[in-house]
């Protein structure tokens, strides 16, 4: 069976198939853009709490797992964690900014998560640009080097991108980059609001172009014959479905670092709290899902059958749009 086909199933069904897990909103760089609401405040779960979420959700047949952040591997009990998702046969992803990549970590990694994929943000393809944009002072040389290190000992990793202001211009040398690096590169946007409302992200909102280079980019990749060997992949973020502008509410759910449950990552309505409730009993009885589903679909019928074209990016994302609110009549998304 494809995963395509996989996917369409689930759909049909409502399985829960994809689970986004924020272990912390600590992180060891200060991203000028980070969407991440660091005020929020909240009992953060156990290990043991842990165990059992991942417990149920494999009971359940969820397949997909991401560790995220903040920064995850800086969490107390992230190999902890880790190991027990791989004990329990998920496909597990781990998205960080690639500063605690180092051998050891690597090496821990390798043996106790065992991760499909290591997703790796990129700000740029200088130490001019990314530092800018991390705010941290020889965070490229390192985030280059830790690369490096996890490529030669055979950790799978990903570049991903978020178009700027600032690196609007390296967008080419990026995917260079990445070609050097052998691994896969993906476009992803738009800079959106912080999760609180917080407008100050957008004002390194690359210009509506930069999106189209992307595009182009992405096409060229595609359409080069047999993506002549040493070149990565390239990718952007999918225009979205029909008859919605994503599948929010069908198969996946978000977990952040206090156990509240949420349709996404960005979406901060609360479905219920694992210090109350099993996932379980929150994934098949809380209405926010299907509220969260309707939303998307009202927002698709809003695009009139359009392509979706948000801050100048080639998706529609409704959590952007109902943060930029948050900001007032500052934010245009269309």
């Amino acid at each position: 069976m494809s995963s395509m086909e996989v996917w369409r199933r689930a759909r049909a069904r409502r399985a829960l198939l994809d689970v986004t897990i924020e272990l912390t909103y600590r992180c060891n760089l200060d991203c000028f853009y980070c969407y991440n609401d660091r005020s929020k405040r909240g009992e953060t779960l156990s290990l043991s709490q842990y165990r059992t979420l991942l417990e149920d959700l494999a009971r359940m047949q969820a397949m997909f797992l991401m560790l995220t952040g903040g920064e995850p591997m800086v969490h107390p009990h992230f190999f902890d964690i880790g190991a027990t998702a791989r004990r329990l046969g998920f496909v597990v992803r781990v998205r960080t900014n690639g500063h605690t990549l180092s051998p050891r970590n690597v090496a821990r990694l390798l043996n106790e998560v065992e991760p499909y994929l290591v997703e790796v943000t990129l700000h740029g393809a200088s130490a001019a640009v990314h530092d800018r944009q991390t705010r941290v002072a020889g965070s490229f040389e390192r985030l280059i080097r830790n690369l490096r290190g996890a490529g030669r000992v055979g950790l799978r990793c990903g570049l991903v991108v978020t178009p700027t202001a600032w690196n609007e211009h390296e967008i080419e040398a990026m995917v260079g980059l990445a070609d050097e690096l052998g691994m896969p590169l993906r476009f992803q946007g738009p800079v959106g609001p912080r999760d609180n409302g917080d407008l100050a992200p957008l004002a390194i909102q690359p210009a509506p172009a930069t999106w189209t280079r992307v595009e182009q980019v992405v096409v060229d990749r595609r359409e080069a014959p047999e993506r002549r060997q040493g070149r990565a992949e390239v990718s952007a973020n999918p225009t979205g479905e029909v008859p919605a502008t994503c599948s929010v509410g069908l198969t996946g759910l978000h977990v952040d670092p206090f156990g509240n449950v949420q349709a996404c990552l960005h979406l901060q309505e609360v479905a219920g709290s694992l210090h109350e409730r099993s996932i379980e009993e929150i994934w098949n009885h809380s209405p926010l899902f299907v509220r969260a589903r309707q939303r998307a679909v009202q927002a698709a019928v809003k695009l009139e059958g359009g392509a979706p074209r948000q801050l100048g990016a080639p998706v529609f994302c409704l959590a952007v749009e109902e943060n930029c609110s948050k900001g007032g009549s500052r934010c245009r998304c269309h």
